[in-house]
């Protein structure tokens, strides 16, 4: 989570510098730094919930894969503000406050989910249409892919992508020192209130993670969209065939291939 917030504001912060021309997002802006983060870490706020409607992941629940069952993991669920953005830029109206959502969610959490989770994101899951499905992207994955919660957690601080996620923080944490130190005698909670975050998730993040969750886990890898018969008959006929094909092994051994291909 608080390595999408990093991403979110980064991005944002080359974007701002490029756009405006200024090394500080001060002033009347100040609010677009905790901004930006709060919509980097959006979609994950379904994550928190089933966190804990789950005693904090002590046992298995087919919610726990939000990338599934979530409309805040599915892009399209945006488009309202790509569009609210276009107009803001139009009509010169704080087009700064309608860029930043666009920004962190798309930029700063999907582009990120698509590598190294352990689903990957459904690009083109249409929300209203409950039943309907769309192909998983989920690049540079082999070791995350189909691990989930604590499980997912616990490998994907070995990989690069954490790696550069705990970069990302670092430099966050040093660009908002130095809005702080700009903007002295004033102090903004719209800086503190990020850099006491990033720093808290910083050192929680140095924790290892319980031992339980280096196993595997009980119900196996993969026991996620790649076996769930919801999924794999609620996408269109050629992709579908594509699943059957790709997954084929995989549903033969947990015993649902018959029921893919008979639906």
């Amino acid at each position: 989570m608080e390595h999408h917030g990093a991403y979110a504001f980064l991005i944002y912060y080359i974007i701002w510098i490029i756009w405006k021309g200024n090394f500080i997002i001060g002033g009347e802006y100040r609010y677009l730094v905790l901004l930006s983060i709060i919509f980097g870490i959006f979609p994950d706020f379904d994550g928190l919930y089933y966190f804990i409607k789950n005693k904090l992941m002590k046992k298995f629940n087919k919610e726990v894969q939000h990338h599934f069952y979530s409309w805040t993991h599915w892009p399209l669920s945006y488009l309202p503000l790509v569009i609210l953005f276009i107009i803001s830029l139009i009509t010169g109206f704080h087009p700064e406050f309608f860029l930043t959502p666009i920004v962190s969610i798309y930029l700063g959490h999907f582009i990120f989910d698509s590598i190294s989770s352990g689903d990957g994101i459904m690009w083109g899951k249409i929300p209203w249409k409950k039943q309907q499905y769309a192909p998983y992207i989920n690049l540079w994955s082999d070791r995350t892919d189909g691990y989930h919660d604590g499980y997912w957690a616990a490998r994907y601080r070995k990989t690069i992508m954490a790696k550069i996620g705990t970069v990302a923080l670092i430099m966050s944490i040093i660009i908002i020192s130095y809005f702080i130190i700009a903007e002295i005698p004033e102090i903004s909670w719209f800086y503190v209130v990020p850099m006491v975050f990033f720093v808290i998730a910083f050192l929680i993040g140095i924790k290892r993670p319980p031992k339980r969750f280096f196993k595997e886990p009980p119900e196996g890898r993969y026991a996620d969209y790649r076996v769930k018969p919801e999924y794999i008959n609620g996408l269109s006929t050629k992709n579908k065939k594509r699943h059957i094909t790709k997954f084929r092994f995989l549903l033969e051994e947990k015993g649902v291939l018959d029921e893919a291909i008979s639906n």
